[in-house]
């Protein structure tokens, strides 16, 4: 059967039949006469197998070869990546850490109002307690001034805490009308008052309820 012509021509200029060109297929076949004239069968026996063993190693090391740098490749890009990732970690672990020294800091400021609050309550509760004795003095306790009684004071009997002069004076009333005084010029004078009046002192020091 023949083979079908290539009307193109070969680079060498020879013209090609199929895949073989002419001069190739006529430079096998002096070859193959040469060898079979001087050469021994075996040893072109030889040669064949030789031929057929060694082109696809070297076909399989080429392939391995280029496998080789593909995966040489791919692990320089992998390491270039596991940089980059190693990088950003130690960037999230700056900040997770300022994170954490900002976050103690916020506790610590707590810690502190939280005392200071304490603190405030107990000075609160001093304040009351100091203002209800204060509040309690006052209502029975009477110094100079115009009192009150049931409102400034507490009604009830008072007497000085400290010995009068002749300056102290003293006087109740109720309604704009003097219901008692007294200018007792020395002692410890003592008087009594009830809710609705009013009690005057002057130059007396203090008077004490009773």
């Amino acid at each position: 059967m023949s083979e079908q012509r290539n009307d193109d021509a070969a680079d060498d200029g020879s013209v090609t039949t199929g895949k073989v060109s002419v001069d190739r297929q006529r430079g096998f076949r002096a070859l193959a006469g040469i060898l079979s004239r001087h050469v021994p069968v075996a040893t072109v026996a030889a040669l064949a197998v030789l031929c057929i063993a060694v082109v696809p190693v070297a076909y399989t090391v080429g392939l391995h070869s280029a496998a080789m740098d593909k995966v040489a490749q791919a692990i320089a890009d992998d390491s270039e990546d596991y940089t980059d990732l190693i990088k950003k970690y130690n960037r999230l672990v700056k900040k997770y850490n300022g994170l954490i020294d900002e976050y103690n800091d916020a506790v610590d400021t707590v810690d502190e109002a939280k005392k200071l609050k304490s603190d405030i309550t107990t000075l609160e509760a001093q304040r009351d307690a100091l203002k209800t004795e204060v509040g309690q003095a006052k209502r029975t306790t009477v110094s100079d001034g115009v009192w009150q009684v049931g409102r400034d004071i507490d009604a009830g009997t008072y007497r000085a805490s400290d010995s009068v002069t002749d300056r102290c004076y003293w006087e109740i009333s109720s309604g704009g009308n003097i219901l008692q005084n007294d200018m007792p010029g020395g002692g410890y004078p003592q008087l009594t008052v009830s809710d609705g009046q009013q009690l005057k002192v002057q130059g007396c020091g203090t008077f004490t309820k009773q």
